[in-house]
């Protein structure tokens, strides 16, 4: 069959076909509740087949007028058209003419329409007699897996090409321009991102989309601030599964902690339940981010659900494994449950006693006291999942217990303020606008927000005179109650407060503003971006060498 240039969307088709009757008994009245599955479907049926159709028309449902009740938001975005008829390619007929003159334009076609119950999509009609030669060479030039979809919004061809790849602002609106319609939630996730950027020009994103659907799979990404954050703290990370924001999306994120053990967000991954592989792609997209941290994480505590923890070993060789011990906890007394055994009183205790062990000799007291206690099954699970893997959970061997910090209790208090903070179900977009708003407010978090002035002020009038503790004590407020933009400069930060734009040195001890250069003392800007970057906001550095003399005169 010669090719033929087509005004409509090139689809699919079929070559050795079975009777066809047979054919269209098989296809007629066939169901199909979502419009990806009924392109999954059409895909596969159609190139085993090897002839091209295109969408010749079709009624979204955004954009139909009921009588009666319209269907259910979910079932508009699931269906996405009340009627859609596809044709054949050569439905206007070969270009050249053939002995016995001008062939015929194919009148193979397919009707689907939405059901009388509006909740799927029926094959009301279906014509698959073809009056032309099937030709699979045509076939594999035209034929595009996943143009069904790519009807709905963007160029499966673009996703393809992006997928698993940074974008830029740019990137970001060309998406936006492509965009056709509101389907699978792309066009809002795109606007939640070019907000970010919009707030942000320098937020690092990394787009996931499912193979050949232009469906968001993993959306990555970070602040400025945040990778501001990774740069500063990068000894310790955590990283575990968050938030639940709907039936479809978890929230992950990676944890870093301060000088004074509090966690800070360096990356949020938002990503569809049960996606494979994800403690890898998630490192390596922050590694690729922030180079500095390859070498400096010296630990990284993972959620008890993580898998494929060799990851961490190979994107950051001096990192050591843990995992969190109060989930390792949960686990075996839940094992123990299953066995039957958890009513004992001294199963619990003898638990915690195992995994807080103080030192090797203790904790094969521990084990053989369970090996006493505890039935074989149990033990057998123990030794073959846990044992192995001591040095990970218990606490004689935790990194953190040296630094003073407790990941579980860390965890654990960073995923209720998100929950509080975000408050699921919520849809992807919707999230990304939630995290940009806290970050770009330069607290990602409630405890972040908690500035106990009164105790910083306290600590800094006993080391100055009443004077210059009154001016630091409202630098404070000012920090807490103002907005700022932010941008780390090779000398340092940059902090624009809207009609002016001050700069800090890298240690934020000093300020090009007025209330820093003529004083000396700390000032609203050096305290924001401290609040921003996780400094401790009561340091001596800020103080003049002499902090009780006298302020100088103006």
């Amino acid at each position: 069959m010669r090719g033929s240039e087509q005004g409509g969307q090139h689809v699919t088709g079929w070559c050795s076909q079975p009777p066809r009757g047979m054919e269209e008994a098989e296809l007629q009245e066939k169901e199909f509740f979502s419009w990806e599955e009924f392109s999954t479907f059409f895909d596969a049926w159609c190139e085993h087949r090897k002839v091209l159709f295109f969408v010749k028309n079709s009624v979204p449902l955004s954009k139909c007028k009921w009588a009666t009740a319209p269907p259910q938001p979910g079932v508009v975005e699931a269906l996405k058209y009340s009627s859609v008829r596809l044709v054949c390619k050569d439905v206007r007929g070969s270009s050249k003419p053939t002995q016995g003159g001008q062939q015929k334009g194919c009148s193979a076609s397919i009707v689907l329409k939405m059901s009388p119950s509006k909740d799927r999509l029926i094959v009301t009609e279906c014509q698959l007699a073809h009056n032309h030669t099937l030709c699979p060479i045509e076939f594999a030039y035209y034929f595009k897996k996943g143009y069904l979809m790519a009807n709905s919004c963007l160029p499966v061809r673009t996703t393809n090409k992006i997928s698993k790849q940074f974008v830029g602002a740019q990137d970001v609106r060309r998406l936006l321009s492509y965009c056709k319609s509101r389907d699978h939630g792309v066009l809002d996730v795109l606007h939640g991102l070019d907000s970010l950027f919009a707030s942000d020009p320098g937020a690092k994103v990394k787009l996931v989309f499912m193979e050949d659907k232009v469906i968001v799979k993993t959306i990555f990404f970070l602040t400025s601030r945040m990778m501001v954050l990774a740069q500063r703290f990068p000894l310790m990370l955590f990283f575990d599964r968050m938030v639940g924001l709907n039936e479809e999306f978890d929230l992950y994120t990676v944890l870093c902690v301060d000088g004074t053990g509090r966690g800070h967000e360096c990356t949020y991954c938002l990503t569809r339940k049960e996606t494979p592989d994800l403690l890898r792609f998630t490192l390596a997209s922050l590694v690729q981010s922030v180079p500095e941290v390859k070498f400096k994480v010296r630990c990284v505590t993972l959620g008890i659900e993580i898998t494929n923890l060799e990851a961490v070993k190979e994107l950051l060789p001096n990192a050591r494994v843990q995992i969190c011990r109060s989930q390792v906890l949960e686990t075996l007394f839940n094992k123990a449950q299953e066995l039957g055994v958890a009513e004992d009183e001294r199963i619990w205790p003898l638990l915690c006693q195992l995994a807080s062990s103080k030192s090797p000799a203790a904790y094969n007291q521990a084990v053989q006291e369970m090996k006493a206690i505890f039935p074989h099954g149990f033990v057998r699970y123990f030794c073959r999942h846990w044992q192995p893997r001591s040095e990970m959970w218990v606490q004689f061997w935790a990194f953190e217990t040296a630094c003073n910090v407790n990941a579980c209790e860390l965890l654990k208090e960073h995923q209720h303020r998100l929950l509080s903070a975000l408050s699921p179900p919520l849809t992807v977009a919707q999230c990304i606008l939630d995290l940009t708003a806290m970050q770009a407010s330069g607290t990602a978090t409630a405890e972040d927000q908690e500035l106990d002035e009164e105790e910083l002020a306290a600590r800094y009038r006993s080391v100055c005179k009443p004077e210059p503790a009154g001016l630091i004590e409202e630098e404070l407020g000012f920090a807490r109650h103002s907005l700022y933009s932010c941008q780390e400069t090779a000398e340092g930060y940059r902090l624009n407060d809207g009609p002016s734009e001050f700069c800090m040195d890298q240690a934020l001890t000093h300020c090009s503003c007025s209330i820093h250069t003529s004083p000396l003392l700390p000032c609203r800007h050096i305290f924001a971006m401290r609040l921003r970057t996780g400094a401790p906001l009561f340091d001596p550095a800020l103080l003049p060498k002499d902090p009780v003399a006298p302020l100088p005169t103006c």
